[in-house]
């Protein structure tokens, strides 16, 4: 599989109306198109593009903790 790159990013809470961040990892289109959220540009990390399947297409589970994607051989089985 490929890498794709996720961001961090802060969204608007309704019931504390404060922009929070969200327990969410996104794809910049993802973010901009679905979460309508502002992105976090610094927690850029390249994923496996697996991690970002989940119930709202682009983003991750809930949760999330990202693990690095390395380019090359594969040096480990999830």
């Amino acid at each position: 599989m490929a890498g794709v790159k996720i961001y961090q990013f802060r969204v608007y809470d309704i019931t504390t109306d404060k922009a929070l961040v969200s327990r969410r990892w996104g794809t910049r289109e993802a973010i901009q198109n679905t979460a309508c959220g502002e992105i976090l540009e610094a927690t850029e990390v390249l994923v496996d593009e697996g991690d970002v399947r989940s119930d709202i297409t682009g983003l991750t589970d809930r949760d999330y903790k990202p693990v690095p994607y390395k380019l090359g051989f594969q040096t480990q089985a999830r």
